[in-house]
């Protein structure tokens, strides 16, 4: 965490409001960004956000001292945010049974999509294997480990347009060999 951050974060936990603000406005567009790949709904995207800064804030005296600040908070959001969608979709499938009955799915049906998961999962895999090191290096960073695209080039020593590029191509290489 670099010293404004660090400033930023402490002066959190001290209760100031000024810095829940100012680190609200600095990832508001991350978190917006990230929240759409994981939710089409923005609405509940930003009502996310929301609590999730109001939980931060409720929770600020025992939070820890994260070792980057950015990251830490996207993967918080990113788990509040499906935590919500799977608490959502509790509510309306409990409400949509109320109206309608829906027959539980045979152990055919069951196997089946267990089957069609997997080959997805598999050809998504051998697409991913096809592809040259370095790609699978960016995609990794950017996907599972959520780091930026200046971050990227911060870790490996290439310049972000460099970065941008390799994963357009990479997820261009997956699309074709997907469909």
């Amino acid at each position: 965490m670099n010293l404004n951050e660090s400033i930023l974060w402490l002066a959190l936990k001290d209760g100031d409001t000024n810095a829940l603000f100012t680190i609200y406005e600095m990832l508001h567009p991350d978190l917006v960004r990230n929240g759409r790949t994981i939710s089409g709904d923005e609405e509940q995207v930003k009502d996310t956000i929301n609590q999730f800064f109001l939980y931060l804030w409720d929770k600020r005296k025992s939070l820890g001292d994260p070792d980057n600040l950015k990251s830490y908070l996207i993967v918080s959001f990113r788990r509040r945010l499906i935590y919500d969608i799977k608490l959502n979709h509790r509510t309306i499938s409990l409400t949509e049974h109320e109206y309608e009955l829906q027959p539980e799915p045979t152990a055919e049906e069951l196997m089946i999509n267990d089957t069609s998961v997997l080959e997805n999962q598999l050809r998504i895999r051998h697409a991913i294997d096809k592809l040259p090191d370095r790609q699978k290096e960016l995609l990794m960073l950017k996907y599972y480990e959520n780091l930026s695209c200046e971050e990227i080039a911060k870790k490996t020593s290439l310049r972000i347009r460099t970065v941008y590029n390799k994963i357009h191509e990479a997820i261009k290489s997956l699309r074709k060999d997907l469909s």
